[in-house]
């Protein structure tokens, strides 16, 4: 993965030697659960594998998450049959795209399945490389009209559209996290069977990693994302300062100063990450009882937030000690301060999502859970 770092920045998108390897050691089948040919790998075991992924690249590790866990979303929305077709006969299929936000598009019923077409949506991330590219459509009658729902307001479907019905704009050039591939799509117009809408009730399964929750799952995107950044700084942390001359320091990796300093960013990042695989260890355990509660979803959304916060000390302090190492826009420190600024401005990440868990934390904290 590494060797291929510098082709994926210069074409804004990991390279298709990444993704096959990925493909080619099973890797994206570790979250499908067993009974759909997959692994059945739980939360736990698959953050410590996207932390190495993300370690060696965060623009890999960004991309292998929103593949991984992206593929999961089909197997709510659609039937089973279209699901394990998407997934493929080697379980390698990738789904990915913007279903969640702005409805950009709409689908109309006509002969052979539905008319769907988009205006351009945002984000991107990673679909360059998928098999079916998410999108969310208006539901339209025969005439062309917003079907309505019970609830008064416009039916809205999720799509899973073929990548040759995709146009990516390429109108991104993010300052980090550059070879995600992020920017505007489009779906072109054009009938799409009705197997690749959500109309019909998907197989809701009770496998654990879906039991989990909505948000404790898109989580281990980010989360993964985070500890493998964090590990990596921890490592330039020290690399950079072994056996290094810096003023009148003769070996800044034997300085006081900077002793203190590692000790505590080592331990951020050990803690953040203690923290993080507990949520997910519990939640986990959780799932496969059919226990989860609100409780633990706020425990894994507090750990997500506090791993982000504590990501970026941890990399604005090995910057600080590098020196001169963070000053080449492809060095590794320069690569982990741009890609940083990038993840922890996700909207899930905000601080104003802390006020989501915080009741059932203090609520928790009151009765001793």
């Amino acid at each position: 993965m590494e060797s291929e770092v510098a082709q994926g920045a210069e074409d804004r998108i990991i390279t298709a030697k990444v993704v096959q390897a990925w493909k080619d050691a099973g890797l994206y089948k570790l979250l499908l659960p067993a009974r759909l040919g997959g692994e059945g790998l739980d939360s736990v075991s698959f953050l410590q594998v996207g932390e190495e992924v993300s370690r060696q690249d965060a623009s890999s590790g960004w991309t292998f998450a929103i593949h991984t866990v992206g593929t999961l979303f089909p197997g709510l929305i659609l039937t089973e049959d279209a699901y394990l077709d998407l997934l493929g006969p080697d379980r390698a299929g990738i789904a990915c795209g913007f279903a969640f936000g702005k409805v950009p598009g709409t689908a109309r019923p006509v002969e052979g399945g539905y008319l769907v077409q988009s205006e351009p949506m945002p984000f991107g991330s990673g679909t360059q490389h998928a098999d079916r590219v998410a999108s969310m459509l208006f539901l339209l009658d025969e005439k062309g009209d917003n079907v309505i729902g019970d609830d008064g307001s416009p039916v809205v479907v999720n799509s899973y559209i073929d990548r040759s019905q995709i146009e990516w704009l390429h109108n991104w050039n993010p300052a980090g996290l550059h070879g995600t591939g992020s920017g505007h799509y489009r779906v072109r117009e054009h009938v799409l069977e009705k197997k690749w809408l959500s109309l019909a009730e998907g197989d809701r399964a009770g496998d654990p990693v879906y039991a989990q929750g909505f948000f404790a799952i898109v989580h281990m995107h980010h989360c993964s994302v985070a500890l493998g950044v964090a590990k990596r700084a921890v490592e330039e942390m020290a690399k950079s300062a072994k056996g290094r001359r810096r003023g009148e320091i003769p070996a800044l990796d034997e300085h006081p100063l900077f002793q203190a300093e590692f000790v505590r960013v080592d331990a951020e990042y050990r803690s953040a990450r203690a923290l993080v695989l507990e949520a997910y260890g519990s939640i986990w355990e959780a799932a496969t009882e059919g226990r989860v509660t609100e409780l633990h979803t706020a425990r894994v959304e507090q750990a997500a937030l506090h791993l982000h916060r504590v990501l970026s000390d941890i990399v604005s302090t090995a910057s600080l000690w590098a020196g001169s190492d963070a000053i080449p826009h492809d060095s590794a420190i320069a690569r982990l301060n741009a890609d940083t600024a990038v993840a922890v401005n996700h909207l899930l990440l905000s601080p104003h999502q802390a006020t989501k868990a915080a009741p059932h934390l203090l609520e928790a904290t009151l009765t001793d859970q």
